[in-house]
């Protein structure tokens, strides 16, 4: 597999490129706009680290089990929430003009359990640049137990993955930071970006990281509250059961549905797409509509248009959405959207299914 790859050219799509670009940079000039975090989203992050610091804190509050238990799986929600609206962005030095500040922010992910470094490292140099790329694109395909690539190794198993996988999405963020990210730390190569050496700062703070968040969300709720250890590890699982599901809605949304593909480079490491096109066919939006999900999940149901503008704020993002479309549909562009996050869940189940199939190999499905 080759560790570089060369977009196809394709001159219509160069036209369309050039036009969608000219029509955002109007968007920003006409309203005259920064690309970084207005008020509204510097107001909403405030108030999301706010909720979050509250519930984190009122645990070690609360007069009764049922309600520790209620507030861990509230944590677990807001703790995605947080990552998605302030550290997502902030790992694309969107969320302010300053780089100081973006890498700052940049480590919510660490406060919430993750290594910042390494989320930056595989998301914005190895996912967007790679995004739906079979081997080369780390957020997708992270384990055997499912069956997503069209041409990839068919197990038995794999016959029943939309029925076993929803409830294995239930520990994504558990294995996410148990073990994931000290797997990534081993390894040297990053999906698609060879000879990487992690600085040792980073080793360090990874372990101070991960000691923290299990010292308070385990350790500490051990020793103070008047539980039993296995009452605390329940809310503990709990709380990785709200956060799993909460990203999982968001990401596999966005790559992993009826609609997506995941096209290879040919023996010469040429995409049969252009970049733009490539960045379209291989994501879809969802309740694009809805400016509640938009806001809870900072943005990522307009995922196209992150795509195509990964150095753009999300609070932009539904104006830019709508730019988009009417652009593809004057340039005859492909489009993938679900209209709810309900449609985008069972899009995907009808996926797994699919993929469930041996010897299918279906890159797109007429709808």
């Amino acid at each position: 597999m080759h560790t570089k790859i060369q977009f196809k050219i394709d001159n219509s799509d160069i036209a369309f490129q050039g036009v969608l670009y000219q029509r955002i940079n109007k968007y920003f000039m006409d309203g005259n706009l920064s690309k970084s975090a207005n008020k509204t989203a510097v107001i909403k992050a405030v108030i999301l680290g706010c909720i979050y610091l509250s519930l984190a804190v009122s645990i070690f509050f609360v007069p009764n089990l049922y309600v520790y238990y209620l507030l861990n799986g509230l944590l677990g929600m807001v703790t995605i929430f947080v990552a998605l609206n302030i550290a997502h962005d902030a790992a694309h030095n969107i969320f302010s003009a300053n780089r100081k500040v973006n890498n700052f922010l940049l480590y919510t992910f660490d406060i919430l359990g993750a290594s910042g470094y390494m989320w930056k490292l595989k998301h914005v140099h190895s996912h967007h640049p790679h995004v739906n790329i079979p081997n080369m694109d780390g957020d997708i395909k992270q384990s055997n137990l499912v069956r997503i690539f069209p041409n990839a190794p068919f197990l038995k198993l794999h016959k029943y993955q939309y029925l076993y996988m929803p409830v294995l999405y239930l520990f994504y963020t558990l294995v996410w930071l148990m073990f994931r990210d000290f797997k990534d730390y081993l390894q040297t190569s990053i999906s698609g970006k060879p000879g990487v050496k992690h600085p040792p700062v980073e080793y360090l703070k990874l372990i101070l990281g991960k000691c923290s968040f299990f010292g308070r969300m385990l350790v500490l709720p051990m020793l103070l509250l008047p539980f039993t250890g296995w009452q605390v590890l329940g809310g503990f699982i709990i709380f990785h059961f709200c956060a799993s599901l909460t990203v999982a809605m968001a990401l596999i949304s966005a790559h992993v549905g009826e609609d997506s593909v995941y096209p290879s480079p040919n023996q010469d490491g040429i995409m049969e797409h252009s970049w733009i096109r490539h960045q379209i066919v291989t994501t879809s939006d969802f309740s694009t509509d809805s400016k509640l999900l938009t806001h809870l999940f900072g943005g990522f149901n307009h995922h196209i248009i992150h795509h195509l503008c990964p150095n753009i704020n999300h609070i932009h993002y539904p104006e830019l959405t709508k730019v988009l479309k009417a652009t593809c549909l004057e340039y005859n562009m492909p489009y993938n959207s679900n209209p709810t996050l309900f449609d985008a869940m069972l899009s995907h189940l009808r996926f797994l299914k699919l993929r469930s199939k041996q010897g299918i190999k279906v890159d797109y499905i007429e709808m």
